[in-house]
């Protein structure tokens, strides 16, 4: 069973919120407007970093909406868990096998040779054979909720179901709110990941590689 199809069937046997609740399900295409947006904020500055001037007219929230509407790839709409509450999608966690954390050919065919050299560290950091979450978003108005650590929560019940011991991801180094919410959830620091500062990346300090051994 493809991993779309396993998570679908996954949260077919859990249980659902109530009226006015919120709700966790996996994205479809219809949320890639609101994706592209929690991937922005999530990104931290990275994306427009990535992005910036790469297509006329077109904004980088634009750009990740539809590169997240694709079927393949570990950037894909299919590797999606999102909060719902109402009509409207107001969390997100990206995440997926640590194998694919990497500059892919496709990557090197479409951002300019200097970005990818300067997130070269980034994008070689990773825990193998674990399952990485790559970002997690929430909308700004429903932050301090518990939607991150239920969103860390999920990704870590996925990783399990995936067959995963260990759930692993960058942070900013300067981040502490999302550090604070990490080590909370038994993650660890396993060493520091080059990120010099840049226009559009406003953070200092670089990232951290982290990770979380699962209970048996």
């Amino acid at each position: 069973m493809k991993v779309y199809e396993r998570m679908h069937h996954w949260f077919r046997a859990k249980d659902r919120a109530g009226p006015g609740e919120i709700v966790y399900r996996p994205a479809g295409r219809e949320d890639c407007r609101c994706l592209g947006e929690l991937s922005h904020l999530a990104s931290g500055g990275v994306a427009d970093f990535l992005f910036q001037g790469l297509f006329h007219g077109v904004t980088s929230v634009e750009i990740m909406a539809h590169g997240l509407a694709q079927e393949a790839g570990s950037h894909s709409y299919r590797n999606i868990l999102v909060a719902q509450k109402g009509e409207d999608v107001v969390g997100m966690v990206l995440s997926f096998p640590s194998e694919q954390h990497s500059v892919t050919d496709q990557m090197r065919a479409f951002f300019p040779a200097d970005r990818l050299d300067h997130m070269q560290d980034f994008y070689k950091a990773r825990v193998e054979k674990s399952w990485f979450l790559d970002a997690i978003g929430v909308r700004r108005d429903m932050q301090g909720r518990g939607i991150g650590r239920r969103l860390v929560e999920l990704t870590k019940e996925r990783a399990r179901a995936e067959g995963r011991r260990v759930v692993s991801l960058i942070a900013f180094a300067d981040n502490t709110p999302a550090l604070t919410l990490y080590r909370r959830q038994g993650f660890e620091v396993v060493h520091a990941v080059r990120l010099d500062s840049a226009p559009l990346i406003p953070h200092q300090g670089g990232c951290v590689l982290m990770r979380c051994d699962l209970d048996p």
